[in-house]
């Protein structure tokens, strides 16, 4: 039975293990040349909601793809 229990922990582990995605080459260089944009608070009152929207998508993706923290 202890054979058996470390088989399948073994398997087990192997299966998690494969279930990371890779980082594809593209995303790697985009965070490798970007990096989060923090316009302060003065430029943020004169900022229009289009360009508001377009510094938060850019800022999303790099938390989704880079894990940029806010």
């Amino acid at each position: 039975m202890g054979k058996a229990l470390m088989i399948g922990l073994l398997f087990g582990g192997l299966l998690l293990a494969g279930c990371t995605t890779p980082v594809s080459p593209a995303r790697q260089v985009w965070c490798d040349h970007n990096q989060p944009r923090r316009p302060s608070a003065v430029v943020v009152a004169a900022m229009t909601r289009p360009e508001l929207d377009e510094v938060n998508a850019y800022n999303g993706k790099g938390a989704r793809w880079c894990g940029w923290r806010p």
